[in-house]
């Protein structure tokens, strides 16, 4: 083979390995390009999701509040007012210790009010202290028994003993308005990993999926959810109603 033909022969290759360059080229820019776009495409779904979980928390802070506002305006209105004007109606016709066991009962309905929407000291207080704390404010007719057990030395965070105490007293409320129940038990448990509660009454019980916004469950999930909790909710017309809420301590 002439020198000729070996020159050719070679510059084919080099164009040859030009082309091949080119194309490995192209295609690993292709592939940047790409890697490019998915990275943009998934900070978008990032920021959106970030943008969804902002506008929910939002809006359940906003529900939480309304629901507070309007169980106010019921207590004062069915509860406070409506006793307070029956005393002053009858204030001529009863005598003094019938009108100081009524005004006592009132007393004691605006105290419990006030403990309820007062924020707790969370910080010094223990959850088990904040729930036996309320549950004295509780109507003494009804019989409520209460056990607790607790791993010492185990830190709850506020935002966890803030929401556990509100779900108690949103489900110990709808209780004694709803359920018609003489007694009511409730235990809490904390472990090194999980914290346990259950609420149950021996009340008329419900149909869950008849009476699921009217009986507070809406604003209990929204609580739930703000501490990342597990729940189930057992229950039976006439069969008295059974609430467990699980936990993860991190």
């Amino acid at each position: 083979m002439s020198n000729w033909e070996n020159q050719g022969l070679l510059v084919e290759w080099i164009w040859i390995g030009i082309g091949i360059l080119s194309l490995v080229t192209l295609f690993i820019t292709i592939l940047v390009v790409n890697y490019m776009k998915s990275i943009k495409k998934n900070k978008r779904k990032v920021m959106q999701l970030v943008r969804n979980t902002q506008t929910e928390c939002w809006e359940n802070t906003l529900y939480l509040q309304e629901k507070d506002r309007k169980r106010l305006a019921e207590e004062l209105h069915d509860n406070i007012i409506s006793r307070l004007n029956l005393i002053r109606l009858n204030s001529a016709y009863r005598d003094i210790n019938e009108l100081n066991v009524d005004l006592k009962k009132s007393m004691q309905l605006i105290r419990e009010l006030s403990h309820n929407l007062t924020p707790p000291d969370l910080g010094e207080i223990e959850l088990s202290d904040l729930i036996a704390d309320y549950l004295e404010q509780v109507n003494e007719n009804m019989r409520i028994a209460y056990h607790h057990r607790i791993k010492k030395d185990i830190h709850i965070n506020s935002s966890v003993k803030l929401n556990i105490l509100r779900i108690v007293q949103e489900l110990v409320t709808n209780i004694l308005k709803h359920a018609r129940a003489t007694h009511i038990d409730l235990s809490l448990r904390i472990s090194a990993k999980y914290l346990v509660l259950a609420v149950e009454d021996n009340g008329c019980g419900f149909v869950a999926g008849n009476k699921y916004g009217g009986i507070g469950l809406k604003n209990i999930y929204s609580r739930a959810q703000q501490i990342k909790a597990a729940y189930k909710l057992k229950t039976q017309p006439e069969k008295g109603t059974k609430f467990i809420i699980c936990v993860i301590i991190k």
